[in-house]
């Protein structure tokens, strides 16, 4: 992408003009980051914290052209890097990675004019961008019963935890699950609760039958596949691959607790061992 304006003869321009074109291009090319990362945000508190960074480094852009212009006469010509990310974890560490070299390259440079005053809030905004990768890293939090809406495959697959409950009502609960390769979520039945499973990421061997000792219902699924568990069905699911397998799972009525964690399945063992749903 690239943002042209007047012609500018870069090669006339004094150190300090390229300097400050390097970082005229570096801005323009955080802002897209921005934009795109706000896109695919997991929730409307990262998202507006998101806008809130294009929001400040808009008027940290327009002030450093304003700068330009006023030291060389003429408007500046930069191109616009494009940032790729395959998650929004990964786009979060990609605009800190990209934002540390830049804020302590700024701490010592002429960039650092006098009528320039970018730099403070490039240090809160590298404060936020930390704050925003580490919460999205460890925190999913329970949004239920109040209205909601999300990204589902992007919260399945960061989702670290073996269980993590996304949304609880009255009359329905949505979980998060990964599943280690070889592990599985354990033989278990609900008597009187209809589940449905999507696999994200991974591959698996859904098991399914009326007794715990005979399981006739037996099918691998694959990335996208959903399957139905009815009520009152023995079941279990096994991770037959070598990554972690990324599910997400809907229980009609809630079956674990509002806010339900558990980081391993010793731990949803132990839970539920200790309060049996």
């Amino acid at each position: 992408m690239t943002y042209s304006f007047s012609p500018a003869d870069v090669s006339a321009e004094n150190q300090s003009h390229l300097s400050l074109l390097s970082a005229l291009s570096k801005k323009a090319s955080t802002i897209d980051l921005y934009r795109r990362l706000a896109a695919s945000a997991p929730n409307k508190e990262h998202q507006n914290e998101i806008l809130r960074l294009v929001e400040d480094d808009h008027a940290q852009l327009r002030h450093m052209l304003t700068l330009y212009v006023n030291m060389s006469g003429c408007q500046p010509i930069y191109d616009v890097p494009i940032i790729p990310f395959q998650s929004y974890r990964e786009g979060l560490q990609k605009a800190y990675q990209t934002m540390v070299p830049t804020y302590e390259h700024d701490t010592h440079s002429s960039l650092r004019h006098s009528s320039y005053n970018g730099l403070p809030n490039e240090q809160e905004n590298l404060a936020r961008i930390r704050f925003l990768y580490e919460d999205a890293f460890k925190r999913i939090t329970d949004f239920g019963p109040e209205p909601f809406a999300v990204q589902i495959e992007e919260a399945t697959k960061q989702n670290q935890t073996f269980r993590t409950a996304l949304w609880t009502g009255k009359h329905l609960q949505i979980t998060l699950m990964s599943i280690e390769a070889g592990e599985d979520i354990g033989l278990e039945i609900h008597p009187t609760h209809d589940q449905f499973i999507r696999l994200e990421e991974g591959q698996g061997l859904i098991q399914m039958g009326e007794r715990k000792d005979h399981l006739p219902f037996q099918q691998t699924i694959y990335e996208d596949y959903a399957t139905v568990i009815p009520a009152g069905t023995w079941h279990n699911l096994t991770n037959t691959g070598d990554k972690p397998l990324k599910l997400y799972s809907i229980y009609a009525p809630p079956q674990h607790p509002h806010g339900t964690i558990h980081e391993t399945k010793a731990i949803a063992i132990a839970a539920e061992d200790h309060h049996p749903y």
